[in-house]
Parts: C-alpha cells; structure tokens; sequence
C-alpha cells in the first residue's frame, strides 16, 4: 500500500500584505512612465540629430 506523505519539503508561499502590493504597483507604474520618457526625449534627440534646426523652425 503506498503511503500519501511526502518526505520532501515544501516551501510556503507567503503573500504580500496590501500595502506592499500597493507600493510595488505604484512603484513599477512610475518605472514604466519613466523609461518611457526616456523613450520619447530620445526620439527627440535622434529627430533633431537627423532633421537638423528645420525641425526646430517647424515647431
């Protein structure tokens, strides 16, 4: 007869308390809001690289 307990240990996953989860999305959202600024001013930087101050006169 086979027995159904495991000698191999099992680890407990413990849960974020909700301050923390709340902390940790606030967090990731100003990363991503971030890099993506990062993004846009090297757009810019790469349009005025390329286009020269035309682009600047258009504006």
């Amino acid at each position: 007869m086979a027995s159904t307990t495991s000698t191999v240990p099992i680890a407990r996953r413990r849960e974020l308390p909700a301050a923390a989860a709340l902390l940790l999305t606030i967090g990731g959202n100003i990363l991503v809001i971030g890099i993506a600024a990062l993004a846009v001013a090297g757009v810019a930087v790469a349009a005025v690289a390329v286009f020269g101050p035309g682009i600047l006169d258009a504006l």
